[in-house]
């Protein structure tokens, strides 16, 4: 990673969730991303940014999911300071969580807590088998404490969660913290392993994935692009005309030595003018899949909204032909009528059919197996 070209947020400045999906379809998890950000800020989507990492499957048929949620205008503030746009803008806890994986630096058997302490920030990661189950970023006062008290107590409010096994204390380049260990190593009553880095995160080659750069940047970014070919472009063309001019007063001997010029001139420009054409397609087609992408955003969340308390969703899969295919499944077999019955009334959909609803048994409980097809105006 080229430190000039990204942008780093720490934990503290964005909203992180562990979150699982129902589905293993990155399609799918995709369109169930954008729905679980809206629940979790009350915002319109407009006003927010979405950035996720499929952190892998540990229960069957389901995806935990690394969530980072930010405010379009706090990116926007940042961005305005900065004499040059960053390329993309990344998540400082993805970062730390690949660093440590990298360097094997979490036992693959416990429940770890780590703290990363940086010069003016810090956060509290902790991880499940590496599977990370709990975040949250601090600032460092004089309250720093205190603050990892309370986090600590608020990750043991769930009782779901697993008693901390170990600690993992990390600290950023030429950070001295000596003068908290000994407070750290009497706070807790399991070992606490302390680590310093010999080299800066983002110097190192990771797979990151969460980008939470607006999507407006990355297109001007294309624009700016097409222009730049353009120009290239329309100047060899401007220096093709003026050899061509120049064709007519040469005299009869050098008729030949200018017409090879002109045929290796254009035969250069040849390039280039169908790489400019190929960008302009790209960039009509990624505008009609912008529209069309936020169409289906909002059908998607209309079936969402529409579905019953007694119905789980297992699935939605929007056919480009324009049909959206509901499954899920529902105690009873009347739950399936009446989510049909709530599809109809959509100004979105002009028929509403079921596939298919089977009644299925599963470990002495039986229920309905259902596919929904709405058709789409």
């Amino acid at each position: 990673m080229d430190k000039k070209d990204i942008l780093i947020i720490p934990r503290h400045q964005v909203t992180l969730r562990f979150i699982e999906l129902p589905s293993l379809d990155p399609s799918e998890i995709r369109d169930m991303v954008e729905f679980q950000a809206l629940k979790e800020l009350p915002y319109p989507k407009e006003e927010v940014i979405t950035g996720y990492r499929n952190i892998g499957s540990y229960k069957k048929g389901f995806s935990c999911i690394m969530l980072a949620i930010v405010k379009r205008q706090f990116l926007e503030e940042i961005m305005a300071k900065k004499s040059a746009k960053p390329e993309s803008i990344r998540l400082e806890t993805e970062i730390l969580y690949l660093y440590l994986l990298k360097k094997n630096l979490i036992k693959q058997d416990k429940v770890t807590l780590v703290i990363d302490i940086q010069r003016d920030h810090s956060e509290l990661l902790i991880l499940d088998k590496t599977k990370p189950v709990f975040s949250r970023g601090l600032t460092n006062t004089e309250a720093w404490l205190e603050e990892v008290d309370r986090s600590v107590i608020s990750y043991r409010r769930d009782r779901n969660n697993r008693e901390i096994e170990e600690v993992f204390v990390a600290s950023g380049l030429n950070l001295n913290i000596d003068n908290i260990k000994p407070h750290l190593k009497e706070y807790f009553t399991v070992p606490v392993n302390f680590y310093e880095y010999k080299e800066d995160m983002t110097g190192v080659d990771l797979p990151l994935e969460i980008d939470i750069l607006p999507g407006e940047y990355m297109d001007k970014k294309l624009s700016m692009e097409n222009t730049r070919q353009a120009v290239v472009t329309y100047f060899l063309l401007f220096v093709a005309v003026v050899m061509l001019a120049s064709f007519f007063v040469f005299k009869s001997r050098e008729k030949d030595e200018a017409l090879l010029v002109i045929s290796e001139k254009v035969e250069g420009m040849q390039g280039d003018i169908e790489q400019l054409d190929a960008l302009l397609k790209k960039t009509e087609i990624l505008k009609g899949q912008q529209e069309e992408g936020g169409r289906v955003v909002n059908i998607l969340k209309e079936c969402y909204d529409l579905t019953p308390q007694d119905i789980t969703l297992g699935g939605l899969d929007y056919d480009p032909a324009g049909i959206l295919y509901c499954k899920g499944m529902t105690r009873e077999m009347s739950g399936v009528f009446n989510f049909v019955k709530a599809l109809e009334k959509s100004k979105y959909f002009k028929k509403v059919e079921v596939k298919y609803a089977t009644k299925k048994k599963t470990e002495n409980q039986e229920f309905t197996d259902f596919n929904i097809a709405c058709f789409t105006h």
